[in-house]
């Protein structure tokens, strides 16, 4: 018998380093999103540039990319400014997200694998445990992921790569998660429980079910962007 050791090496994968480009997208996206930069402020690209000690060449790329997600808004000769969510426009975002997600509930179903069950039982577990501590603007962004994550599987699997890319510009999470700030315990509680008629929906396999739980959590979000907006302003 050949009691020879595995060769380990063969095992390893080869290590895979971001791009500079990359990190400073994802830098500046995370502080946006958290609210280290305010909506409405004029970011100093050369204090940017020292901070982060890169040249422009990589920030621009970010700030292009950042642009066309509808996060900040460059204006000629005047600068670069971190963007106010819009009423008018998240109304229509989630009006268009609406229309994704209503369609794909009526035939996501044939196309579910036990996979997806037990994606879609782990971000509830993982929502109920956020729930559960009642500290709603501690948890909130990291149950805003969660809840992007569960949306964003639903259209993909009910529809196709196309439709999903095309949804995520509507930017929707990220607007919202603008708005946190403004949102009550009782937002949170609501939304919550709107999440859990989705999950119970999908545990059942109920098509007519889960049409009527998204658009009652999607119109109720809509409506609830909209009272408070006007605190972000």
């Amino acid at each position: 018998m050949d009691n020879a050791p595995l060769n380990t090496v063969d095992n390893l994968q080869p290590v895979v380093v971001p791009s500079l480009n990359d990190v400073v997208y994802h830098v500046l996206r995370e502080r946006i999103l958290r609210r280290e930069f305010a909506p409405g402020e004029r970011l100093d690209l050369d204090e940017m540039e020292k901070r982060l000690q890169v040249s422009r060449t990589p920030l621009k790329d970010a700030l292009n990319r950042l642009q066309a997600e509808g996060l900040i808004k460059i204006v000629a000769r005047r600068g670069t400014f971190v963007t106010r969510p819009d009423a008018k426009m998240l109304d229509e975002a989630y009006k268009i997200r609406s229309a994704y997600e209503l369609y794909v509930a009526l035939c996501i179903f044939k196309y579910l694998t036990p996979e997806d069950y037990l994606f879609f039982e782990q971000i509830h577990m993982q929502m109920e445990a956020l729930a559960s501590g009642g500290r709603w603007q501690t948890v909130a962004d990291e149950y805003l992921s969660l809840d992007q994550q569960l949306h964003e599987r639903l259209v993909l699997r009910g529809g196709t790569p196309r439709m999903l890319h095309l949804y995520q510009q509507t930017n929707v999470h990220a607007y919202v998660q603008l708005l946190i700030p403004c949102f009550s315990d009782r937002d949170f509680e609501i939304t919550h429980f709107e999440h859990e008629q989705i999950f119970a929906a999908l545990s059942i396999q109920a098509p007519d079910r889960l049409n009527a739980a998204l658009l009652n959590h999607l119109e109720g979000a809509r409506l609830r962007a909209a009272r408070v907006f006007d605190c972000s302003t």
